[in-house]
């Protein structure tokens, strides 16, 4: 039986050219770099809290400080390095890595990967968290 579609059975590919193509890479990085921007809210999360909670060392003296650190500090900090580890792991591979073995030009991909730290900064302007 014979396709009848009136294409000879070969199909329109407009996904790596064209305005059309184009669109499609557009929204489908940055989908994809909001998507990794959501999970990054994490860990920065636990940045944020690092660097503005976080007790500081303000202790005179040359033997250090007899100050308690909190009891989720340890998680926190390993909340930050290990989800900024795996973000950051994220954006090279969805980024760079990917395109590159598809053969699609990064630049739309690194282009859109301004775009990761959109959703906690809309959280933190909204106010959130």
């Amino acid at each position: 039986m014979r396709d009848s579609g009136g294409g000879g059975g070969r199909r329109n590919d407009t996904a790596s050219t064209g305005r059309v193509g184009l669109g499609r890479a557009l929204s489908a990085a940055a989908f994809a770099n909001l998507l990794i921007g959501g999970v990054g809210i994490i860990p920065a999360l636990c940045v944020r809290w690092l660097l503005t909670g976080f007790p500081s060392v303000g202790c005179g003296g040359n033997f250090g400080c007899h100050r308690e650190t909190p009891d989720n500090a340890l998680g926190l900090i390993a909340g930050a390095v290990l989800g900024g580890g795996f973000v950051l792991g994220t954006v090279l591979v969805v980024d760079i890595l990917m395109p590159f073995q598809e053969g699609r030009p990064m630049s739309p991909w690194l282009g859109m990967a301004a775009l990761v730290p959109a959703p906690f900064l809309l959280g933190q302007a909204v106010g959130w968290f």
